[in-house]
């Protein structure tokens, strides 16, 4: 796959807003890999966070390996796993240099009905099924995974031009405990001010609902948001940072609001 056909593939992880689950996807392990190594991925749809309850759709989910920004031609296979409830992705990492796995969730579209009843379809699908509609919405979303960050590598603070997007402004390698990490939002390129930030572990009280060790922050003037790593032995872990942002959606005829979600996942190490 040619790297200019990503940009127009990559339309999509999503996170309704109207679904309860939170949607994200991490690493399986807290290690670094070497050239040939399998890389397990987990896809999660969830309300105790990092503990699987329901296994995404794999039609629904679409993987890319990126390494020095440029789309690698390696085969992601995903497949259900029962055990674990969740979606169980896996790669052979074509080399040990740092790498960025982007998990796609396609494309979903939404709405409540006068009726008050939830139903997927745009206004267009379900007014030929003779429903009314009260709101529709469109929902998209992306995770970026960051496996074998390195100190002297740049390509972390690259954007991938995503409609919203979470850029590292601190070297994923360099978080460590104890310290501040700061990120960047961009919506269409574009700093993005006061967008909604959650961020947590893997470790972090994974048996409650809604276990955000950070949340309600917003990000200042420049877009950009600092998370302050605890420094405990449990935060040195598997974590997620969230982003989301809705908006009107003009006078669309398929859909009244755009809902965007963003996620970065890495390992704290240090």
């Amino acid at each position: 796959m040619k790297k200019g056909l990503l940009f127009a593939l990559l339309a999509g992880v999503l996170l309704n807003g109207v679904f309860a689950h939170d949607w994200f996807a991490a690493l399986g392990e807290t290690k670094a890999y070497n050239s040939g190594d399998n890389v397990p991925v987990y896809v999660y749809s969830t309300h105790h966070l990092f503990v699987g309850e329901s296994i995404p759709d794999r039609r629904g989910n679409t993987f890319y390996v990126l390494q020095n920004n440029t789309l690698v031609d390696t085969r992601v296979t995903a497949a259900p796993d029962e055990a674990l409830k969740v979606l169980k992705a896996s790669f052979t990492l074509p080399s040990g240099a740092s790498s960025i796995v982007v998990v796609n969730r396609n494309p979903s579209f939404s709405a409540i009905t006068t009726s008050g009843s939830y139903r997927s379809g745009t206004k267009v699908t379900l007014k030929a099924l003779g429903l009314t509609v009260s709101k529709a919405s469109y929902s998209e979303g992306w995770c970026k995974i960051y496996v074998n960050p390195a100190s002297n590598d740049s390509s972390f603070s690259k954007p991938l031009g995503l409609p919203l997007e979470i850029v590292p402004v601190t070297n994923p390698a360099d978080i460590a405990l104890g310290k501040a990490a700061v990120f960047k939002v961009l919506l269409n390129g574009q700093a993005l001010p006061n967008a909604g930030i959650s961020a947590t572990y893997k470790k972090y009280k994974p048996n409650e609902e809604d276990a955000w060790a950070v949340k309600d922050i917003k990000t200042d003037a420049r877009g950009q948001v600092s998370i302050n790593i605890p420094n405990t032995r449990d935060a040195r872990d598997l974590w997620i940072v969230k982003a989301a942002h809705t908006r009107a959606a003009g006078n669309n005829p398929n859909y009244d609001e755009e809902n965007f979600t963003s996620l970065v996942s890495f390992n704290v190490t240090k």
